[in-house]
């Protein structure tokens, strides 16, 4: 694989982890939207927003950006861990059993059989369930754009 097919990759693995999360996009002429990201064209980067507010106050549901338009894209907020979505991706792609795992969403953490926590800082806990736990942590990040 060449270094750019490596780098494009990886640009969009990041835009697909801001899918529906809160953006910024500023445009060449001046002009700020912030909303959901909802979509994205690799080639054109063009960008789609719902749920958007311009710099002026005024709400749109939906706002397309085109992309020779766009200046940048600020990334509203910045958590990445999301401890609900991490706990349906580890039931889903590592079988664990979903009695096993708990969400706590006002602490942003997954306790999984009461002896492995997750949360945004990483794995605690040891063994062979932290071990299973931690690869998927960070298969999880990988998916999300984050990390290798």
């Amino acid at each position: 694989m060449s270094l750019a097919s490596e780098a494009s990759r990886r640009f969009v693995a990041r835009l697909n982890g801001l899918l529906g999360k809160p953006v910024i996009v500023n445009t060449m002429k001046g002009k700020t939207y912030k909303g959901i990201l909802y979509g994205f064209d690799s080639s054109t980067l063009s960008v789609v927003l719902t749920s958007a507010q311009d710099n002026q106050g005024k709400r749109h549901p939906l706002v397309v950006v085109m992309g020779h338009n766009i200046a940048d894209i600020l990334v509203e907020e910045s958590a990445i861990f999301d401890a609900k979505e991490f706990a349906e991706f580890i039931v889903r792609y590592g079988g664990i059993p979903l009695h096993q795992v708990r969400v706590y969403e006002d602490l942003n953490i997954v306790e999984v059989s009461r002896t492995v926590k997750v949360s945004k800082d990483g794995i605690e806990g040891a063994g062979p369930l932290a071990q299973k736990i931690y690869t998927l942590y960070r298969e999880y990040l990988r998916r999300k754009g984050v990390g290798d």
